[in-house]
């Protein structure tokens, strides 16, 4: 078997390291993006990429299938967002001290990353390139009780392939890295300073 199709006995058991950048340009022949900044401290990321499928039958069988993509959808929850990083994802306004929220308000193209730990020590990493956290938000508000429960801020979001050549996201597992792949390698050392690209083959 060969080294990089090997099965090994790890699982993923962690997240970290949320980072967002905004989009600058996306377009037909141009993908580019703001320095990444950090979110707040990561509780989770949740990821559903959603497909239809169609099929055609014949002789009372199925004869073929097609299936097209039609978006990813993005959740994550931090222990908290500053004003700042509310005004950059709702599209809101942020000024003198005071975040202020419009019905106009349209939410950011941005870009999101953020890695994940395995048992065995090494990380997932990723990199999703376009998308808007324009599905809403919940803030929770309770009583402080005899067993105080804590808050925490989510973002719901939904992302898309980038223009120039529909790609969605970049993926790196630290597990199944070989020798040759230098590039790789290389690009986890300083994932979040900037949306990683995969060198062209």
């Amino acid at each position: 078997m060969a080294e990089d199709n090997k099965v090994v006995n790890t699982r993923r058991c962690g997240c970290k390291d949320i980072y967002i950048a905004v989009v600058t340009a996306n377009t037909a022949t141009e993908y580019t993006t703001e320095k990444p900044i950090k979110l707040g401290r990561a509780l989770n990321a949740k990821v559903t990429t959603k497909k239809s499928v169609e099929s055609t039958e014949s002789d009372d069988t199925i004869e073929e299938t097609f299936e097209s993509f039609d978006s990813i959808e993005i959740e994550f929850d931090v222990n908290k967002l500053n004003p700042t990083q509310k005004a950059l994802l709702r599209g809101a306004t942020y000024k003198n001290g005071y975040l202020v929220n419009n019905v106009n308000d349209q939410a950011k193209e941005v870009a999101i990353g953020w890695r994940a730990r395995q048992t065995n020590g090494k990380y997932e990493f990723v990199w999703y390139y376009c998308g808007k956290f324009n599905g809403g938000w919940d803030d929770n508000y309770e009583t402080k009780g005899k067993k105080p429960k804590t808050q925490t801020d989510k973002m719901k979001g939904t992302f898309y392939g980038r223009q120039k050549d529909d790609n969605t996201s970049v993926e790196v597992d630290e597990t199944f890295l070989l020798s040759e792949h230098t590039d790789a390698k290389s690009a986890i050392q300083d994932w979040f300073a900037k949306v990683q690209e995969p060198t062209a083959a």
